[in-house]
């Protein structure tokens, strides 16, 4: 973008981010003193704080010592009291008390450890509002820290990149503003009256003004804190882009979260970074952010504890600004301003409620309870991705008083696939009174929906069958991820498919095996979603972490082995235990929150054998 009546510098700016700016200073003759200056400040920020610089590189090494950590904070009081607060929050805590700094980080997790160190030593160093600043500290401060939040929602919701690294970026990113606002006052006020004169972007204003801005300023600052790459990177070239491929994948994709994010706190209105461009209105964020209306006030409802509890840590009162009321005032406004958005909203919300109808019905067709089967216990878990999941199991009387017990995965998410497993479990439940054979079951139900559905609509079907008076199972398998069979004496045993998934072809036959249990002897069922589900590197889970968790976790109920698994896959994949937006256990139905769900629907089942 050129203003009217500037030079056409700052197009060239835009066009080739800080590198073609590089080019654009030494054609000018601007190279020294921009980078002299940019320089000249970067020392007088300086480093960071001994003890948060200590926790950054010990947090770093891959084989961080936990003990030794605790020592470098225990000598700061200030910090080691703000871990044990933190720590001890209601959305950390869960009603357990810990009273010393240890389990404090080890509750935390060393990435959180990193970030809230950054942050307090951020705030510490620069916190803004100085005499004469333009920058209010409260309101800097709380944008900066709903921007945080938001972002962290937003890598929740698309399953990407890394939680904690685009909560960081969200602290990190106006860094450079407030560097500027406590080490270049009068400059850095010319650039902001600038901004606010002409409604600029505030990068635009500061290149006019300072020849760089906040972001190169920002980079400089962590480059020196000697911080990964990628969020230098990130810094750098989130207010002007940059040419295509000066950026790592993972740091455009920190980018893209960081910007969505920053266009939710300021189409809300909430605190203040400096800004003055005009925002993006709040009926035109969804489309624009890609972000549907329900989701985005989901991840609302999480922002308002999250800001609360950081400032009320760093020192700054955010109770007379809740950013809940902020958004809910947003939606207001534009409801006044114009029906079209009105009704988007409104249909928006229509389909919100719809789905969550869907939901409930679809929660209602999974067993309320476990069935009686003498010689084993049975738990079960099923968390979908959307408000409906693809994934179900399933508890039924077969024919000769035997037990079923299905688990299956269709393909596709949400309304679609959710259809289709609610399909699969009546034709089972209905061909299981006439039919004890798994192998034929299986037979049946393939034959049935091959011709009842198109070709993309297939599942895969793990179904065994359990007959009084019989210390083990019968099972068929369509094409589903071998179950782990855990013997008492620490053997295991995968239970191949023997057969395509169900929908994809017919006729096919399916092979009927008979597994003996003993007491002690465990079978794990799962859906693809487990052994899947990723962390931002593309690194799986797999069925060696699923096998090892099992192993750990043994000699627990089985119930409480399910939780386990699902923990460490969270863990894993980086989703926190509060990110179900719901959740069902075999024993009955629970809600654990309204945060975004994970990547993919996850369902598993757990037998034990036991004495009969």
């Amino acid at each position: 973008m050129v203003r009217p009546g500037a030079e056409p510098r700052y197009a060239l700016v835009a066009d080739q981010g800080l590198s073609g700016r590089s080019e654009m200073r030494k054609s000018t003759g601007m190279e020294a003193t921009g980078k002299y200056f940019v320089a000249d400040l970067v020392e007088e920020v300086g480093s960071l704080p001994s003890v948060a610089a200590q926790i950054v590189a010990m947090t770093s090494d891959p084989e961080c010592d936990i003990s030794k950590m605790t020592k470098v904070i225990l000598s700061d009081n200030v910090m080691t009291m703000r871990f044990l607060a933190l720590a001890n929050t209601a959305a950390m805590g869960r009603g357990q008390e810990i009273r010393n700094l240890r389990g404090a980080l080890v509750r935390l997790g060393l990435r959180r450890v990193r970030n809230v160190s950054l942050c307090m030593g951020m705030h510490d160093m620069l916190p803004v509002g100085h005499d004469g600043s333009k920058l209010r500290q409260a309101e800097f401060w709380k944008h900066n820290l709903a921007t945080a939040c938001c972002a962290q929602g937003l890598a929740k919701h698309r399953g990407r990149p890394s939680l904690d690294d685009a909560w960081l970026v969200g602290i990190l990113h106006r860094i450079g503003v407030a560097a500027l606002d406590q080490k270049a006052g009068p400059q850095f006020q010319a650039a902001l009256e600038l901004a606010r004169e002409k409604r600029l972007a505030l990068a635009e204003a500061e290149l006019e003004i300072l020849e760089f801005h906040h972001g190169e300023l920002g980079a400089r600052i962590l480059k020196n804190w000697h911080l990964p790459e990628v969020f230098v990177d990130v810094l750098e070239y989130y207010p002007g882009g940059g040419k295509e491929g000066e950026a790592s994948a993972e740091a455009q994709e920190l980018i893209k979260t960081l910007r969505d994010a920053i266009a939710i706190v300021r189409s809300i209105g909430f605190g203040e970074s400096g800004e003055c461009s005009p925002t993006i209105p709040l009926d035109k964020l969804p489309q624009t952010i890609d972000l549907p209306l329900s989701a985005l006030e989901n991840l609302v409802d999480g922002v308002d504890r999250e800001v609360r509890e950081m400032s009320h840590l760093i020192g700054i009162d955010c109770k007379n600004n809740n950013f809940h009321d902020a958004f809910e005032e947003s939606k207001r406004l534009v409801a006044r301003l114009g029906l079209e958005g009105f009704d988007e909203a409104m249909a928006l919300e229509d389909l919100h409620e719809q789905l969550s109808l869907a939901r409930e019905i679809q929660q209602r067709l999974l067993p309320e309870s476990t069935p009686e089967i003498p010689g084993f216990n049975l738990a079960a878990l099923n968390t979908p991705s959307f408000h409906v999941s693809g994934d179900y199991y399933d508890f039924f009387k077969i024919k000769g008083g035997r037990t079923g017990l299905a688990i299956a995965d269709v393909s596709g998410k949400g309304m679609p696939a959710s259809l289709l497993a609610s399909n699969l479990q009546a034709s089972l439940r209905a061909l299981g009174m006439v039919n004890q054979d798994p192998g034929e079951l299986l037979k049946l139900v393939n034959e049935a929906l091959y011709e009842s559905t198109d070709a993309e609509k297939f599942a895969t079907l793990f179904l065994a069958v359990f007959q009084p008076g019989f210390a083990g199972f019968h099972f068929a398998s369509a094409g589903h991820p071998p179950a782990l069979l855990l013997r008492a004496d620490g053997h295991a045993e995968w239970l191949p498919p023997a057969g395509t998934p169900v929908g994809l072809f017919a006729p096919v036959d399916y092979p009927v095996r008979t597994v003996e249990m003993h007491p002690g002897d465990l079978l794990v069922a799962y859906t693809d979603g487990v052994t899947e589900a990723a962390n931002y590197k593309g690194d799986e889970f797999g069925p060696a972490r699923l096998e090892k968790a099992v192993r750990n976790h043994r000699e627990n109920s089985p119930a409480s082995l399910i939780d386990q698994i699902i923990a460490q896959v969270r863990e894993h994949a980086e989703i926190r235990p509060d990110d179900d937006i719901f959740a069902t256990l075999s024993r009955g139905h629970r809600e654990v929150g309204t945060a975004p769900p994970p990547a993919d629907d996850l369902t598993v089942v757990v037998v034990q054998a036991c004495s009969p």
